[in-house]
């Protein structure tokens, strides 16, 4: 990865004067948080080149392969460099790790904090920003939060993926006893990882109380399957006389990725669609592509009262995925 630098003056030999300071990777690096280094040694080169002759001068020239080593050396073991040139110029590089843009947030979702926001907010933050953040607990989805701290949605949408590109929160799907939850085959690298365990262990106990072994803790994540909602799966296995918090085992599984939600997508086929007597707004969403959550956020409902005003239709069906 190179940056050219092309230097037009009637003084060079040609009138002109070209270097290029590259750096190697390997084939499959990932080199973006490279790229604004690259650019600023060639600007500061230029700029010595410009004002002394440091690149073209015989007497300084030499003086470049030192400053090659030590930035190579220094960028490897420290990310970081401070370079002397001379007594007015300093070569000061910093590599900063480059992140992926956040997935999308929609108003449905609920964050979880990774981090204490409270501990790391001060002054200088946006206000939005602080709003937001005071209403985060792992219960409220978004567009609840958005009301709770008087914000637009769209801001507070902004806010949570701002916060997620950093790492600072992660999103879950809202929690409720109708919710239908199943394993993934992930769930077996948990057997041989005793931190993941102890951290298990922890995390859903009751405050004050001693858990049950992860032996069993597993068993109970290994019988939640399609077809049986967290209702009762907590009544079939007795979940509530375990002294462990059912919202945070749930939580966890789905963290930790070995626990997926199953969706319910309601669907309205036509041409019944067009004869319903359901409201035009609510007939749009089923299609099949909508799920419970995202329609009861969206019309201010629970899951109890869809389900009535959707039991007024015979003809709507459900799938589960």
């Amino acid at each position: 990865m190179g940056f050219p630098v092309y230097i037009e003056d009637d003084k060079y030999e040609r009138n002109a004067f070209m270097f290029n300071l590259s750096f190697v990777f390997d084939r499959d690096a990932d080199t973006s948080s490279y790229e604004p280094v690259v650019r600023k040694v060639a600007r500061v080169l230029t700029s010595l080149e410009t004002e002394n002759e440091f690149l073209s001068n015989e007497a300084t020239k030499d003086v470049m392969y030192n400053i090659i080593e030590q930035l190579l050396e220094d960028l490897n073991s420290y990310c970081e460099c401070q370079i002397p040139i001379n007594s007015a110029n300093t070569i000061n590089l910093k590599l900063f790790p480059t992140y992926r843009n956040p997935p999308p947030v929609y108003d449905y979702q609920v964050p979880i904090c990774t981090v204490n926001l409270k501990a790391l907010m001060d002054d200088n933050w946006d206000i939005t920003m602080k709003k937001i953040a005071m209403h985060i607990n792992g219960i409220h989805h978004v567009k609840k939060i958005a009301e709770m701290a008087d914000v637009d949605y769209g801001l507070a949408r902004k806010c949570m993926e701002h916060l997620l590109y950093y790492g600072c929160v992660i999103m879950i799907d809202i929690f409720q006893f109708s919710n239908v939850y199943a394993v993934k085959p992930d769930i077996m690298r948990i057997i041989e990882d005793e931190t993941v365990q102890s951290e298990c262990l922890s995390y859903v106990k009751k405050p004050g109380t001693t858990p049950p072994s992860f032996a069993k803790l597993f068993s109970l994540y290994c019988s939640l399957k399609h077809g049986s909602t967290l209702k009762e799966w907590v009544q079939d296995n007795q979940v509530e006389s375990l002294n462990i918090d059912i919202r945070r085992f749930i939580s966890f599984g789905v963290i930790k990725g070995f626990l997926y939600r199953v969706h319910k997508y309601p669907i309205l086929p036509e041409p019944h669609n067009q004869q319903s007597e359901l409201p035009s707004r609510l007939r749009k969403l089923l299609n099949g592509k909508h799920h419970y959550d995202e329609i009861c956020t969206m019309e201010g409902c629970s899951a109890r009262k869809l389900d009535e005003i959707l039991a007024a239709e015979p003809e709507v069906k459900f799938i589960w995925r």
